[in-house]
């Protein structure tokens, strides 16, 4: 699938001068959704290409994504059934299931996967033992989230915030955090008996922790950027946020998240769980942990907004970013809150957002409010939100791709030129 002319969406990469600041509004989207791909399957990988797949179940939050050479990485795997949406394709399964349905549908390498990545210990990015399906056929594990992937998947390499410690920097002290715990050391001891390898996320500049591994080419990298409440500066050194006023032994487990930066020559994905929360500055006053983050993230194509956009995505981290498409894990009606959308639009420059749900009630809240306009409509009853970079990374496509079912009928595509980085 290489991205030939792009016609009359073109001027979506080349173009962004000449619109100035703002909105483009649902009729330019609309039109630039009517894609030759609109209402086909959703193609497969190929090889060469770097795809992204934000999943939507309804329950909870994954990403799956396969690197140029076919590496693939599942991104948290979580199960946390609640508030409001629906659970897609249906509630006769749980969302693991689900999200391992779709790997095995768009894994080059059907069963292996390469890489599983948490980014923090909570239920709905990680399975919790509230949530599940009964226990493994051993007995030994919960059937929830990850503990249901590893079933129907076979993993190579797990990689954790804070393996082998999980209590650094300290003990999860609440309920919530500690179903998901005891869940995951379950879940990991079983990995072990398989021999699945588990690694400490590190925080290293120039870390190849995250790499091609079936032969590479192209011009791809991974930099790392935070874990454990702490952030990798670009000089290498790494800034323990527990310095400012408030030691990470403190902190929730949303501070703890892990995140990222993938890219594809010029084009760049953001991801980093749920990271938010906030801490002393000189002043006294509240600064945001995302803004301190910023100063160290390169500008970006796509990302995933943090905490679900969830009063997340601060000013400062948003200049950072400078992303043209904002991809959400939806499984609350809050999600993607009103004053993180606002947040986002202030930049000014034209930016699709396109979340796995933005519901009936949702919209009704919010008709009045600009960014509206650039509100992906696939998203509005369910979809999965896929990118596939060309292998240059000079250009990119968002495909929305039908949730209600398994047959992955494209309902819209956009293509997008790679934006030029400052």
């Amino acid at each position: 699938m290489q991205f030939g002319t792009l016609g009359r969406r073109s001027f979506l990469g080349r173009g962004f001068a000449a619109l100035g600041i703002g909105a483009l509004g649902r009729s330019a989207w609309a039109e630039m959704a009517k894609h030759p791909l609109a209402g086909t399957t959703l193609p497969k990988w190929e090889k060469g290409h770097f795809r992204i797949s934000m999943l939507y179940t309804g329950s909870a939050e994954a990403s799956f994504l396969v690197f140029p050479d076919g590496t693939s990485m599942l991104i948290d795997c979580g199960d946390y059934r609640c508030c409001g949406v629906p659970a897609l394709p249906n509630g006769s399964r749980r969302a693991g299931d689900w999200t391992a349905r779709y790997i095995l549908r768009e894994n080059p390498n059907g069963r292996k996967v390469d890489y599983f990545v948490l980014s923090h210990y909570h239920s709905d990015h990680a399975g919790g033992l509230p949530f599940n399906a009964g226990r493994s056929a051993n007995g030994k594990y919960s059937i929830s989230g990850i503990g249901q992937a590893i079933d129907m998947l076979d993993f190579t390499t797990f990689i954790d915030r804070s393996w082998p410690d999980m209590n650094d920097p300290a003990p999860r002290a609440d309920n919530f955090d500690d179903w998901t715990v005891k869940h995951l050391k379950e879940v990991y001891a079983e990995a072990e008996r398989r021999g699945i390898k588990i690694e400490r996320f590190r925080l290293e500049k120039g870390s190849d922790q995250i790499r091609q591994l079936h032969g590479g080419g192209g011009k791809f990298s991974f930099t790392p950027l935070c874990a454990r409440g702490e952030i990798l500066k670009r000089d290498g050194t790494v800034l323990d946020l527990g310095k400012f006023g408030r030691p990470r032994s403190k902190f929730g487990e949303n501070e703890m998240s892990v995140g990222f930066v993938l890219s594809l020559g010029d084009f760049r994905y953001f991801t980093a769980g749920d990271f938010q929360g906030g801490v002393k500055g000189a002043d006294g006053k509240r600064v945001e942990i995302e803004d301190i983050l910023a100063a160290e993230c390169p500008q970006v194509d796509v990302v995933k907004a943090n905490h679900h956009g969830h009063h997340s995505m601060p000013d400062k981290l948003v200049n950072a970013l400078h992303a043209r498409v904002v991809l959400a894990g939806v499984w609350h009606l809050a999600h993607m809150t009103r004053d993180t959308m606002r947040r986002l639009a202030k930049g000014g420059w034209p930016c699709l957002y396109a979340p796995g749900l933005f519901p009936e009630k949702r919209r009704k809240e919010d008709a009045a409010e600009a960014w509206m306009k650039d509100v992906a409509p696939e998203s509005f009853k369910g979809a999965h939100a896929v990118v596939d970079v060309a292998p240059d990374g000079a250009s990119y496509r968002l495909m929305m791709v039908d949730a209600s079912d398994e047959q992955y009928r494209v309902l819209g595509a956009y293509d997008f030129k790679t934006s030029p980085k400052s």
